[in-house]
C-alpha cells in the first residue's frame, strides 16, 4: 500500500516533478529492480469479480519497448493470445511486439498492492510505429485473433486501455478521421459483446518523429469520449517529460514506465 501511494502521487503531481520524485523513493525503484524468474506457466481460470482483465491496445509505449526488465511480484499474469494461455508476467509480455520492457506488469503489481483487485491478468497486441488507421485495417487481424482466444479460455475483459498517438502526431491526421478509426476499433469489440469501459489516453509525445501534428491527435484523444460507446478519458501519458524517457525522448525508462503505471492505476482504481 505504501509502494502504492507514492506512485499514485506521482500520478497526480505530473509533468517533470512527478516523473523525478519517484527517483526518491527507494521502494519503487527496489521493485524496478526486482531480478525476473523464468517464465512460467499458471492457469487462467478460475476468475471472479476481483480479478482485473486487461486488454491493451495501440503502439510501442503499449508495448515491449521499454528500457530493463520487470517481473511482476504479485499475482499478476500475462494471457498469450497465440497459444491461449497464461503466464507470470514478465518482460517481454507476450502478445504485443517489441523485446523490451512494458508498464503492465508494474500496472498489475500497483492495483493488486492497492487492494482494488486480487488477482490482474494482462495482454497487450500492441504494434511498435502503427498509426490509428493501421491498427483499424492491417493489424485489425490481431483483435480477431485475440477475441477468439479469449472467448476459447472463457475470459472476458474488464478494462480496454488504448495508448496510440505518437505516429499519427507526426503524420497529417485529421481530428475526423482519428475519431473515426478509433471508434471502429471500440465497435469491432462492443460486436464481440464485450462491455468493458475503454479507456483512451493522450499520447503523443516521441521527439525523435517530429511531432508537428500533436495538438490535433491530442484533441481528437480528448473528443474521443463517448457514453454510448463507454469510452472514457484515459491519462495523459504526455505528462511524462524527458526524464522518463529514452533515446529520442519517446520510448520509456524505467522511471518513466512507473509513473506510466501509476498514471493508468489511478483511473483504473476509480
Amino acid at each position: 500500500m505504501i509502494v502504492f501511494n507514492r506512485f499514485l502521487l506521482v500520478a497526480m503531481i505530473g509533468g517533470f516533478f512527478g516523473v523525478s520524485l519517484i527517483v526518491l523513493y527507494r521502494p519503487a525503484m527496489q521493485i524496478a529492480a526486482t531480478p525476473s524468474p523464468d517464465r512460467l506457466e499458471r492457469p487462467c481460470l478460475p476468475v471472479g469479480n476481483a480479478t482485473a482483465v486487461l486488454v491493451v491496445l495501440g503502439q510501442s509505449n503499449a508495448g515491449n519497448y521499454g528500457m530493463g526488465h520487470y517481473a511482476a511480484s504479485e499475482a499478476v499474469d500475462n494471457f498469450d493470445p497465440e497459444t491461449g494461455k497464461c503466464f507470470a508476467a514478465i518482460d517481454p509480455l507476450l502478445g504485443a511486439d517489441g523485446k523490451g520492457s512494458s508498464f503492465l506488469p508494474r500496472l498489475g503489481d500497483l492495483l493488486v498492492q492497492s487492494g482494488r483487485f486480487k488477482r490482474v491478468i494482462v495482454v497487450s497486441i500492441a504494434v511498435g510505429g502503427a498509426s490509428i488507421s493501421d491498427l483499424a485495417s492491417v493489424h485489425l487481424q490481431r483483435v480477431d485473433d485475440l477475441i477468439a482466444r479469449l472467448r476459447k479460455a472463457n475470459l472476458t475483459p474488464t478494462h480496454i486501455l488504448f495508448e496510440q498517438g505518437e505516429t499519427d502526431a507526426s503524420l497529417h491526421t485529421t481530428e475526423a478521421e482519428y475519431l473515426a478509426s478509433l471508434v471502429a476499433l471500440v465497435k469491432k469489440l462492443r460486436s464481440a459483446g464485450y462491455q468493458a469501459p475503454v479507456f483512451v489516453a493522450s499520447s503523443t509525445k516521441c521527439d525523435e518523429v517530429h511531432p508537428k501534428n500533436r495538438n490535433v491527435i491530442r484533441r481528437a484523444q480528448a473528443a474521443a469520449v463517448n457514453a454510448d460507446l463507454d469510452i472514457r478519458r484515459g491519462p495523459d501519458i504526455d505528462m511524462i517529460g524527458n526524464e522518463g524517457r529514452a533515446y529520442g525522448h519517446c520510448h520509456m525508462n524505467q522511471i518513466g514506465e512507473l509513473a506510466q503505471a501509476a498514471l493508468w492505476a489511478a483511473f483504473i482504481r476509480r
